[in-house]
């Protein structure tokens, strides 16, 4: 994963009450996991994983409430980026870190097919 990736991830993890984000693809395999301290929700990822991915049908953000939390989606140009909060999370923050992740990330993904493409063989 590249430095800039890094960078908008820690940002994430380093903001009020987020215990985690996961980056899964559009096949619903797990890209990328980190949890904060001694989360013990920490989830196992199964295959049914897969099959919510699918059910998102492309959608670009949701936001799950539930009494202790929430987790917040947000669909990027790789899979969907995972992230999981207490309820004193700042969600205004969150996205906004998002908003600065997706287009990073884009770039990135378009720059790393044209590395392949020029690739010697």
């Amino acid at each position: 994963m590249n430095r800039s990736m890094n960078n908008h991830f820690n940002e994430l993890l380093t903001l009020r009450d987020v215990k985690g984000l996961m980056l899964v693809s559009f096949e619903g395999q797990l890209v990328l996991k980190e949890f904060v301290g001694s989360f013990a929700g920490e989830p196992k990822i199964d295959d049914s994983l897969a099959l919510f991915i699918h059910s998102l049908r492309g959608a670009r953000e949701i936001e799950v409430f539930y009494e202790n939390g929430r987790i917040y989606i947000r669909k990027t140009e790789i899979g969907y980026l995972f992230i999981i909060t207490g309820t004193a999370t700042p969600m205004a923050l969150v996205r906004l870190n998002c908003d600065m992740f997706v287009p990073a990330m884009k770039k990135m993904v378009k720059r790393d097919k044209f590395k392949g493409f020029f690739k010697k063989n």
